[in-house]
């Protein structure tokens, strides 16, 4: 791939954007200075809340599980099975449609600002920099976002500028923070950011370090199994180039250096194991994005290039599989990705409001593979190139004073390549390529009923691409097909007129072809399988009330009912139909209620709960989670310069499962009780 140039196409399209600009003002005014410019909300607009988005604030009670998998247990029907080894293996689920631990595209996409992620393994693990999340539910996302998977997008936003800049003019020290604490496992970290204005620019960094020892003891060896490790950076550098043209770079740095993935035998201890040997976990990651904008008389124009770069090496784990009989995995997995995504948007301001784009993007995966149980089992390597091309956009129209009718179109075709090289057992090589392609059509509506009150409903398409799994020898067992979702959503949303409630209830029915299913269908063939049909229907209820000064109360209940309609799984002869797709809990809850005094106390209790969760579709009782409830709290106080608080999580100390692999018959167990002591000072 070539790739050097390719910040170039952001940076030209800024360039013609200050000419053009200069020369045909979109209104004719006197060009404004940055500072005084509206600073602009992400693609999640303002309608999303009609449409029954969830807005997550990540400033506020800590999260049980940190990244991704932390913002899950706040939004009804999207849950993660966390396999411990940071993303890798993580399992995200909304509505019923999942990824698959390792080979298939995710279901829920994630975007930094603009900068979008490739597969569910380089998705965040720590949030250093980000001030809130939105997430956007369903297939319908994709006439809206270059990428977009079947079950929505998760878009994290960093924090806005400060409104003026500081006294004397200078870019600097307008806002920062410096933030410390520590817990028990010896957890510690320390964070600072700086947030900062000038008239022509607006920057934003921050940087964190978190270590822990580990929660799983290797009583043979007498050591942790699991220390964790990391460090986090970000920055965002906006730039005015004239009065309707600006430049964005963001730039997000992950290392991690932790121990080996916690993996247990089920049905023993939660936190010791004892085997002779013990792994670990490196992973660095990279993402680069540059934003150029401008505005026109017909509406905005925003051209984003974006890479990322995310490597798990040396990765190593050993599994006890019976007494005295154990395996040792070892693994390298490199991920690169390029991709330039183009969006123009109408007038927010009309009566009929619209939006188009277009998205290439053109990636790489790269994994080593090596297997033993005190002799060589597995050697491999293997690559996959993949490349993505799509249009799309949709047109909002005013069908009348009430009623706003959304069409939407979105094409794409992707085209895998895969290359493998195996030396044990049968030494060989084998070169496969997949091509697919989507016809991807929407129609939304909503329909204002009163003030503060909305029906909506939508019906639309979503889509996942095949491909190639690498963890069998097998040639013809290798490739997978595309998984295709027809999807129906209907809800209600209300708010109060005095804005002391919002409430919204959906409800949803998806049809889907192809379901993908990946684990060991045999003791040496680990790969994809398509069930020809499975169905997902649901519903979600959440509330934000605040029912008194200072008091707020956030709740949230969702269930999925997700059912393998026609599926046989290779190499059985009993059919899974009728059985539940793995990894979805049957049921999620939260409650969350926070008070804030005004002599700066302040006080929060954080509730949630899981139904139970099957890790096979064959409903396997002994590799399944059953129900369970998470208690956490916080207690502290604030003012304008300093902010000091007490924290725990799982306060019940509920053993549990965040993750089983059922194949091995081992389990990640969830975090501990955790607690801890957190002081910030602003300045």
């Amino acid at each position: 791939m070539t790739t050097s140039p390719r910040f170039l196409l952001a940076a030209v399209w800024a360039l013609g954007a200050t000419a053009l600009s200069a020369q045909t003002p979109v209104t004719g005014e006197t060009p404004v200075p940055l500072a005084t410019l509206e600073v602009r909300e992400p693609r999640a607009v303002a309608n999303e809340v009609a449409a029954g988005a969830s807005f997550i604030v990540l400033d506020t009670l800590p999260l049980a599980q940190p990244g991704v998998a932390g913002v899950a247990g706040l939004a009804p029907n999207f849950s993660v099975a966390s396999s411990g080894a940071r993303s890798f293996g993580d399992i995200f689920a909304v509505r019923g449609l999942t990824n698959t631990p390792f080979f298939g595209d995710p279901a829920v996409t994630v975007y930094l600002d603009d900068v979008p992620l490739g597969a569910g393994f380089t998705f965040p693990t720590e949030l250093t920099g980000f001030a809130s999340g939105v997430l956007l539910r369903g297939p319908g996302q994709n006439t809206r976002f270059g990428r977009a998977g079947p079950g929505g997008v998760l878009q994290f936003t960093t924090p806005e500028g400060p409104r003026l800049p500081s006294p004397d003019g200078s870019l600097f020290g307008d806002r920062s923070e410096l933030s410390i604490g520590y817990g028990n496992y010896n957890a510690r970290n320390i964070s600072a950011s700086s947030n900062s204005r000038s008239d022509k620019a607006a920057l934003f960094v921050a940087a964190g370090y978190a270590a822990r020892d580990g929660y799983v003891m290797n009583t043979t060896l007498n050591t942790d199994v699991d220390p964790q490790e990391s460090l986090a950076a970000l920055t965002r550098l906006r730039y005015s180039l004239s009065a309707h043209a600006d430049l964005t770079l963001l730039v997000t740095a992950q290392r991690a250096r932790d121990g080996a993935q916690p993996l247990v035998p089920l049905g023993g201890p939660f936190f010791t194991v004892a085997r002779t040997a013990e792994g670990r976990t490196d992973m660095d990651a990279l993402n680069v994005g540059l934003t150029a904008g401008f505005d026109t008389a017909a509406g905005r124009l925003t051209a984003t290039t974006a890479h990322t770069d995310w490597e798990l090496g040396p990765y190593s784990n050993v599994q006890e599989l019976a007494p005295a009989f154990e395996l040792a995995n070892d693994l390298t997995l490199r991920q690169r990705l390029w991709s330039e995504e183009l969006h123009f948007t109408g007038d927010e301001h009309a009566g009929t409001r619209w939006s188009g784009g277009a998205l290439f993007s053109d990636g790489s995966t790269n994994g080593t593979v090596a297997r033993s149980a005190g002799f060589p089992i597995e050697a491999s390597s293997y690559r996959i190139n993949q490349r993505t091309l799509a249009a799309f956009g949709e047109v909002a129209i005013k069908a009348g004073d009430a009623l706003t009718l959304t069409p939407g179109l979105r094409v794409e075709t992707n085209r895998k390549d895969f290359f493998r090289t195996e030396t044990v057992p049968t030494p060989g090589t084998s070169a496969q390529r997949s091509t697919s392609s989507a016809v991807l059509p929407k129609l939304a509506a909503s329909y204002t009923l009163s003030p503060g009150t909305t029906l909506f409903a939508s019906a639309g398409a979503g889509y996942k691409p095949g491909g190639f799994s690498s963890f069998t020898g097998s040639a013809s067992l290798a490739a997978f097909g595309p998984e295709r979702t027809t999807a129906f959503e209907a809800g209600l949303t209300r708010e109060s007129a005095n804005h002391a409630y919002t409430a919204t209830v959906r409800a949803f029915w998806y049809e889907i072809k192809g379901y993908q299913i990946e684990r060991s269908f045999t003791a040496t063939d680990y790969f994809v399988a398509n069930a020809e049909r499975a169905r997902a229907r649901g519903a979600e209820f959440e509330l934000e009330w605040r029912p008194a000064a200072g008091l707020t109360v956030q709740a949230g209940f969702g269930w999925t009912d997700v059912v393998l309609r026609r599926f046989t799984a290779p190499f059985a002869v009993t059919p899974s139909d009728g059985n539940r797709a793995p990894y979805v809990p049957a049921y999620d809850a939260s409650l969350r209620v926070t008070y804030r005094h005004e002599s700066g106390w302040f006080a929060g209790v954080d509730v949630s709960a899981a139904g139970r969760t099957f890790y096979d579709e064959s409903e396997t009782a002994g590799t399944a989670q059953g129900a369970h409830g998470l208690l956490g709290a916080q207690f502290g106080w604030e003012n304008r310069r300093w902010r000091v608080s007490v924290h725990g999580e799982n306060l019940t100390g509920e053993e549990y499962y965040s993750s089983i692999t059922a194949g091995i018959g081992h389990g990640t167990p969830g975090a501990p009780r955790t607690y801890g002591v957190q002081a910030t000072l602003k300045f």
